[in-house]
C-alpha cells in the first residue's frame, strides 16, 4: 500500500492512555519476550459454516475500532494509536482431521509455541491472528492470538459472544 493509500485508510489517531503507554514501552523494550502476547483457543462442536464464521469475525473487527488499531512512535515523537478504516483479517484454516487426538494436541502445542515466538508487530494492524482447525467432521478448534494493547480479559467474552451471535444470524 502506497503512502497516500495508507493515509486514506486512517480513520482516527489518538494519544495513548498511561496504561497503554506502559504496555507499548515494555513491548518495544522487551521485543520478542512474548510479553502482552495473548492466546485464546476453544473447541467448537457442531456443523461449522466456515464462510459464515469468517464473515462474523470480519464483522466484529469492522464494528470495533480497537480491533483495527496499530501503535506508532517512530518518526512522530510520541506514542500514538492509529485506527484504520479497514484491515485484512488473517484467518488460517487447516485440516487436522486425519491426525490422531494425540497428534492434534501436539500440533496445537507447536502452533502455540511457534505463534508466540513469531510475536506481534504492534505498528501493523491488525494486532491479532485467527486460526481455525478442523479436528473432525463436527469439531473444530478456534485459536485467536492478539496483543493485550487491543483488548483485556473482560472484553474477550463480549467479543466472542458477538462473533457467535453474528455467526448464528448468518
Amino acid at each position: 500500500m502506497s503512502s497516500p493509500e495508507k493515509k486514506k485508510n486512517i480513520q482516527a489517531i489518538y494519544p495513548l492512555s498511561p496504561m497503554q503507554q506502559g504496555m507499548l514501552f515494555h513491548s518495544i523494550y522487551n521485543e520478542g519476550s512474548g510479553e502482552y502476547f495473548e492466546q485464546f483457543h476453544c473447541r467448537i462442536h457442531g456443523d461449522l459454516d466456515r464462510t459464515a464464521f469468517e464473515r462474523a469475525l470480519n464483522s466484529v473487527v469492522h464494528r470495533h475500532s480497537a480491533l483495527r488499531t496499530a501503535f506508532v512512535w517512530k518518526k512522530v515523537g510520541k506514542m500514538l494509536q492509529v485506527v484504520h478504516k479497514e484491515v485484512s483479517l488473517p484467518l488460517s484454516v487447516q485440516d487436522w482431521s486425519g491426525l490422531s487426538e494425540a497428534e492434534q494436541a501436539q500440533k496445537l502445542e507447536q502452533l502455540l509455541q511457534d505463534d508466540r515466538a513469531r510475536g506481534m508487530n504492534v505498528a501493523k494492524a491488525p494486532l491479532m491472528r485467527f486460526y481455525l482447525m478442523k479436528l473432525s467432521k463436527n469439531t473444530h478448534r478456534f485459536y485467536w492470538a492478539f496483543h493485550h494493547l487491543l483488548t483485556d480479559g473482560w472484553s474477550i467474552p463480549i467479543i466472542l459472544k458477538e462473533v457467535f451471535t453474528l455467526y448464528e444470524s448468518y
